[in-house]
């Protein structure tokens, strides 16, 4: 391409010098149709190159780059040093007079390089690797212009390694600008499998634009979020399946709807609000994600109340009117959503005996909350089982009084929960109990005379 072009948004696929006149002939006009040979004796524009860590650029000004792009690491761990010092020990013999500060060390440095190495790091080679990430975001934040722009991609379809990439991201003070797909290389669709390159087998990468954050983010709830995501989301779709023959794969769309949406969290990093108090961390963010494209899919079940904590929508969704579920079957239900049996145990909503998840009775959740703890319920999930609990005949828990309780603070999503319950309970004594809790819970909030006051996040939740 030659000459300077005016920053365009166009479909990323390969076109003709021909094709391209009728879609934008002003950008055809900045281009010659034809490939032209590069040798290395070319003249280039002037440019300085150096070799060392990207957590220490030492040698760049601060606030001095238009333009940082780079491609991370991946969330798992290759060996990139090992395999460079193939290559690196040949190219030292002939180098390492002409650049001994590059090549006088007999190998690549191992020290700094940003992957989860067990060998190295043997006490939490994640967190090393989560550190390291940041610490060269923040290194890259130092030497952009306020107007920079921090550019990567990332070629994985699986979620744990992006709670990594993404935590460091904003933490170093970046929120993404814009996502672009685009055709991914076909090189790299082995790139699943053990001992080989490449990224998951995906048609589209995703191009995250960055820029600094210079004001603190905006307040958001969840649900407001999730719906304007899911409008942007739907409209992004309709445009590429428009260029397609028969649609596109679910990897495809999973990696496009995520960019999207993570285009939205990124700008409110650290202010979206599951209820009044609680903000959501960005591996709770992914789930969410993620359930924007398993909500459409799944038409034949009711889906759990959008408004839900996205922890709590995984749960429901797993197991529906169900409940027990095998292991194995559980483990296939969860695998991608980097959410584990585990975490449901851990919350008390389950517990796992001869390779069989079983859910937690309402009634004995609401006793162990009232006669032992009567710690602060703030889960959604938490509230209901409760209150459900307290429905259930010979309870001896005036459900009228837990709601009246300080420690039970209603969530946004409490009411629409008791209702899917009612219709969506694994049994007819859950279902009875949800039924009462419904009825309840309607007489305890026509009797408050304090509404959400205004200006509240969540008044559109409120008055659902």
């Amino acid at each position: 391409m030659h000459g300077p072009c005016p920053p365009r948004s166009i479909d990323q696929r390969f076109l003709s010098a021909e094709g391209l006149i009728g879609k934008d002939a002003a950008l055809a006009s900045e281009i010659s149709g034809k490939s032209e040979k590069v040798y290395p004796a070319d003249p280039v524009s002037p440019a300085e190159v150096f070799c060392g860590s990207s957590t220490e650029l030492t040698n760049v000004e601060t606030g001095s780059l238009d333009l940082v792009i780079t491609d991370p690491p991946f969330g798992g761990l290759l060996h990139y040093s090992e395999l460079s010092d193939f290559f690196y020990v040949w190219l030292r013999l002939v180098l390492k007079d002409k650049y001994p500060a590059y090549f006088d060390a007999e190998y690549t440095p191992k020290s700094l390089e940003a992957v989860a190495n067990r060998a190295r790091e043997p006490e939490n080679p994640d967190a090393f690797y989560q550190r390291l990430l940041t610490l060269c975001w923040r290194e890259a934040h130092r030497v952009l212009k306020p107007g920079g722009i921090l550019a990567f991609t990332f070629h994985h379809s699986e979620d744990e390694p992006w709670v990594a990439v993404l935590e460091s991201l904003f933490e170093a003070g970046y929120y993404l600008e814009a996502t672009y797909p685009i055709r991914s290389d076909e090189t790299k669709g082995e790139g699943s499998k053990p001992g080989t390159f490449g990224s998951q087998t995906i048609e589209y990468d995703i191009v995250h634009v960055c820029r600094k954050r210079t004001e603190e983010p905006k307040p958001v709830s969840w649900g407001r979020m999730r719906r304007e995501v899911m409008a942007d989301v739907r409209q992004l779709q309709a445009m590429l399946e428009n260029h397609a023959k028969e649609g596109l794969p679910a990897a495809d769309l999973q990696v496009i709807r995520r960019g999207k949406a993570l285009e939205y969290f990124s700008r409110h990093y650290g202010r979206v609000y599951v209820d009044e108090e609680r903000t959501i961390s960005v591996k709770e963010a992914l789930v969410g994600i993620n359930q924007l494209i398993d909500d459409d899919a799944d038409t034949g079940k009711e889906p759990p109340p959008v408004n839900a904590e996205p922890i709590t929508r995984q749960f429901l969704r797993t197991f529906g009117t169900a409940n027990e579920l095998k292991r194995d079957q559980l483990q296939k239900f969860l695998k991608g959503s980097i959410t584990t049996p585990d975490e449901f145990e851990q919350r008390g909503w389950g517990a796992e005996k001869s390779k069989v998840f079983t859910r937690v009775n309402p009634l004995d959740f609401a006793r162990d909350w009232s006669g032992k703890h009567r710690r602060r319920l703030t889960s959604d999930l938490d509230q209901a089982l409760v209150l459900i609990g307290a429905c259930f005949d010979g309870s001896g828990i005036n459900a009228s009084d837990t709601l009246k309780n300080e420690n039970f603070k209603p969530h946004v999503a409490l009411k629409p929960l008791l209702e899917w319950l009612h219709r969506n309970g694994p049994d007819q004594a859950n279902r009875n109990a949800a039924s009462r809790a419904v009825s309840i819970y309607n007489a305890w909030a026509a009797s408050q005379t304090v509404k959400p006051t205004q200006g509240s996040l969540f008044e559109e939740e409120y008055e659902l």
